[in-house]
């Protein structure tokens, strides 16, 4: 692309520099026609290398795309080959050679070469040019090997199976801390993140008190330290994290109900204020009521008791004081005199 932007910019210059000249604008005559001819065989022979420029590059992506398609056709072919090779042959007539994952699979050939002459070996896969494997966790399976031997005129086979034996080991667990800290009231998710060496299904197990998707909803009677233990199984082996857990108590104020923020009575009557009072945390709550009606929650008003009172009933576990408001009205009631003598004066 480079080539092609040097090339027009070459064009336009050319173009401007004719046009600035004047060659345009001017009658033309035996020279000017001169120069527009010359001009015109330069443009043409840029045309002609751009269009060269682009099946050159358009030739070489097509050459490109061709390798490619042939490498993949290959290793397809190849897979191919080995998997019929692999039908093909009765494994129980071959040699065979075990192994665990993990192993480094080394073969060593012994051959014998009456003539003498230097012989040269090659393996098929999975072992590599020098009849090597390092084998890993998830390679366990059978596996036909190809050994050639040639002497530079002869060639000569043989087929072992390979059998590379599972080697289980436990899922690893990730991703957890060994301490957590947290409060009353709050969601804890545990997410680890477990893996399998041998690429096996692994099961997690959560300890109670969490779901089966490691999550606890903690409320106000959670408080206290957990041991807990997460396990990973993968059906023959487990692993197991342990975690210490404190979960530190947050204080849940008493509630009182049970009453009236208003409340309005006539004089000479009896007020009785009974408040019920709870505590989620099971704590001891002591309660008081404001005068003038007293900690009993009785008052029996008089003739001269009447208007506007505020009384505060409180509730205190010993951490946390409720206090309720209630708007008292003791109304007037008029009582006419009562003649009780009469004498001379």
């Amino acid at each position: 692309m480079k080539k092609y932007s040097v090339l027009l910019i070459l064009v336009c210059l050319m173009f401007i520099v004719g046009c600035v000249s004047g060659n345009y604008f001017k009658v033309p005559t035996e020279d000017t026609t001169n120069e527009e001819s010359e001009l015109i065989k330069e443009i043409q022979e840029i045309e002609k290398q751009l269009k060269s420029l682009e099946e050159d590059e358009v030739v070489e992506e097509i050459e490109e795309l061709d390798e490619e398609l042939e490498e993949e056709v290959f290793d397809e072919e190849l897979d191919e080959e080995t998997e019929e090779i692999e039908e093909a042959v009765d494994t129980s007539t071959l040699e065979k050679l075990e192994v665990q994952e993990t192993d480094l699979v080394n073969l060593e050939i012994e051959v014998q070469d009456l003539d003498q002459d230097k012989v040269t070996y090659t393996f098929s896969k999975p072992l590599n040019e020098e009849g090597r494997w390092q084998t890993n966790y998830g390679d366990a399976g059978e596996y036909v090997v190809t050994i050639s031997a040639d002497d530079g005129i002869v060639t000569s086979t043989k087929q072992i199976l390979l059998v590379v034996k599972k080697k289980n080991v436990p899922p690893v667990i990730e991703n957890l801390e060994g301490t957590m800290n947290s409060k009353e009231g709050d969601v804890i998710v545990l997410t680890p993140k477990v893996s399998d060496p041998n690429k096996d299904e692994v099961e997690i197990i959560f300890p109670s008190p969490f779901d089966e998707l490691g999550i606890w909803e903690t409320d106000h009677t959670s408080a206290g330290t957990y041991d807990l233990t997460v396990k990973a199984s993968d059906g023959e082996m487990d692993a197991e994290f342990t975690i210490k857990l404190t979960v530190t108590d947050v204080n849940v104020p008493p509630m009182i109900e049970g009453v009236e923020e208003e409340m309005t009575i006539k004089e000479g009557e009896t007020i009785s204020i009974k408040p019920t009072v709870t505590d989620l945390d099971g704590d001891e709550v002591t309660v008081s009521i404001s005068e003038p009606v007293g900690n009993d929650g009785i008052w029996e008003t008089s003739y001269t008791d009447h208007g506007e009172y505020v009384v505060t009933i409180t509730a205190d576990d010993g951490k946390d004081k409720v206090n309720f408001i209630i708007d008292l009205t003791v109304k007037d009631v008029n009582v006419p005199p009562e003649i009780i003598g009469v004498r001379l004066g």
